[in-house]
């Protein structure tokens, strides 16, 4: 597997035989980010731009940066079912 970095963000890079192209996923962030492409050029012209794009849309005030999920799953109980 290929990897691809640009401004602190890191993309792992796979040939897809079923769309017959490049395609990569940001990795370790919240959100999803993929982008494709047929030559190492198009694929780092695409890296690339959605890197200034995912940038771009967290600067702005009305879109916060998500919070990371806590790992467990809160519910209630009658008090019967209390041990």
């Amino acid at each position: 597997m290929k990897t691809m970095t640009y401004r602190g963000y890191t993309a792992e890079i796979i040939y897809s035989e079923e769309d017959e192209c490049f395609v990569g996923d940001v990795v370790d962030i919240d959100d999803i980010i993929c982008f494709h492409g047929d030559t190492d050029e198009e694929l780092r012209v695409a890296f690339e731009n959605v890197v200034d794009l995912h940038i771009k849309v967290k600067e702005q005030p009305d879109n916060p940066p998500q919070k990371h999920f806590a790992g467990r799953l809160l519910s209630r109980l009658r008090q019967a079912l209390h041990l």
